[in-house]
């Protein structure tokens, strides 16, 4: 019977279904001496930049990350476009901004254009891009957050699979198994050895008052940050070098993305604008004698200059930022936009654009004169500055509407690149106190604050110094007072702080 039952059943055969194994990713050795890179390189990221102020270490961490990127990205076979070296070139000139200035606003901004920028970078030599992406904002989220944490994983999989593969590897883990177990019970006979004995007291405490000190505390703050850093870096050079199963960058669906957003009639559109448009119509009636005053360079009656430039200035401002969404708002939302876009929302486009341009003209004229009166700050110049990055951003917008297939995108990355380069390479606290001097040396200025100028950055104080209003005592003293910590002076390594090191003694 039994017999029977088993009749024509093979011996090895085996009524319990195994398990298929999942493949396992085969990683490359360039992936393997990436991983590594990236994660020293992130923490010299978090240490140099995120921790403490910037300057030629920084510099060094950005060019070594930038040239990291670059030769993996040819390691794994990628082609280099004529505007992938130019944007590279562009990376490395504005990576020397925190060797060449001591301004903290400067490096911060000039440390998040990197990020930005050298994210986009790698996404452009991934796609194998020969110019900016029209559709540049669902680009820049992509380059930013889509492909970078698809594969945010990877790093720490190639980081088990490398330490389970190898002697020593496993030694590793053992080694960190055995310090973990021994850790409580040598505190423990530590703390019992410190009480009966005075002397092994002080000494182990002289130990830990060394090691534990708060700079140590900082290191190990500093690891924990570095460890995402890393996995999001390495995410971004690994995804956009396999870009198998993410989904590529699409126009047409970008198209219709746009295309499904136009849910308002144009008529509504024309209806809510045209109050703003008279509005300003009447503005510019009523007060036609005031801000004309603004280019004549003379002062409205009962109006001091600093009456006259800060009232409505920063008013003014926020009017230019609001129509600014208001013209966004017009073309995203509008049912008739893009090639098929009506002339009368051109015309509205055009007309508020122009009054804004009037608007910014005239909130300048008025700065421009206070200046001339009162002198340079930093608030004064930041804001001239933003000023006029936001006329000649409506500057393109007029033209836009005249000519539907200029690149918009490409037009305003590289109206903003300028604009910020001229920012960053114009040292601009040193440009504050420059023009302050000869305002001050040529009789136009009453008086030289020289307090507010030994508060800016090393930029001031050294263009100070170099014109003479400032003495090799004050810098000492400013030395003594702004580098009390060693630690701290990370900050200052900078062309200008080493020159006024130099100058100090």
């Amino acid at each position: 019977m039994e017999n029977n039952m088993l009749k024509g059943f093979d011996e090895n055969t085996s009524f319990i279904s195994q398990p298929v194994e999942k493949e396992k990713p085969e990683y490359s050795k360039a992936e393997t001496l990436l991983s590594v890179f990236v994660l020293i390189a992130s923490f010299c990221f978090v240490r140099y930049v995120l921790f403490h102020a910037m300057g030629f270490i920084t510099t060094a961490v950005f060019i070594a990350i930038i040239s990291a990127a670059i030769i993996y990205m040819k390691k794994k076979e990628c082609e280099f476009s004529r505007f992938n070296k130019v944007f590279a070139a562009v990376l490395y000139i504005f990576s020397l901004v925190f060797s060449i200035t001591a301004n903290s606003l400067v490096k911060n901004l000039d440390a998040a254009f990197l990020i930005g920028a050298g994210a986009y970078f790698v996404y452009s030599v991934g796609a194998s891009s020969d110019k900016i992406d029209r559709f540049l904002p669902y680009a820049m989220f992509k380059a930013i957050f889509e492909y970078p944490f698809s594969h945010i994983g990877t790093q720490a999989s190639i980081t088990s699979d490398s330490l389970s593969n190898s002697k020593t590897g496993s030694n590793a883990k053992l080694i960190i198994l055995g310090l973990i177990i021994t850790v409580p019970l040598t505190a423990i006979v530590a703390s019992l050895l410190m009480s009966a004995d005075d002397g092994l007291e002080r000494m182990l405490s002289g130990i830990y008052d060394k090691i534990f000190r708060e700079e140590f505390w900082n290191i190990i703050l500093q690891l924990i940050v570095a460890v995402p850093c890393s996995l999001y870096l390495f995410g971004l050079f690994y995804s956009n070098s396999h870009r198998n199963g993410l989904i590529a960058l699409n126009e047409q669906v970008c198209t219709q993305k746009l295309y499904n957003m136009r849910a308002i009639s144009n008529l509504v559109v024309y209806t809510a604008v045209t109050p703003i448009c008279i509005l300003y119509v009447l503005f510019f009636i009523s007060q036609a004698g005031y801000f004309l005053s603004a280019f004549t360079k003379s002062l409205p009656e009962g109006f001091t200059y600093a009456d006259y430039a800060r009232r409505g200035f920063f008013e003014l401002f926020a009017v230019a930022l609001i129509n600014l969404g208001v013209l966004c708002f017009m073309s995203l939302f509008s049912k008739k936009a893009g090639r098929e876009k009506p002339s009368a929302l051109k015309f509205y486009s055009v007309l508020l654009s122009a009054f804004t341009l009037v608007l910014i003209a005239t909130a300048m004229s008025k700065m421009v004169m206070y200046i001339s009166k009162y002198g340079l700050t930093a608030l004064r110049f930041y804001t001239s500055w933003f000023m006029v990055l936001l006329a000649m951003i409506f500057v393109l917008i007029i033209i836009k509407q005249f000519r539907f297939d200029m690149k918009f995108s490409k037009h305003l990355a590289v109206v903003f690149t300028l604009m910020f380069g001229l920012l960053c390479f114009s040292r601009p606290e040193a440009v504050i106190a420059r023009y302050n001097i000869e305002m001050y040396k040529s009789g136009n200025l009453e008086e030289l604050d020289t307090d507010t100028i030994m508060r800016m950055s090393d930029d001031a104080v050294l263009t100070a110094y170099n014109e003479g209003v400032i003495t090799s005592e004050d810098i000492s003293e400013f030395h003594e007072h702004n580098y009390s910590a060693d630690a701290d002076k990370l900050r200052y390594f900078n062309i200008s702080s080493v020159i006024l090191e130099t100058r100090s003694h």
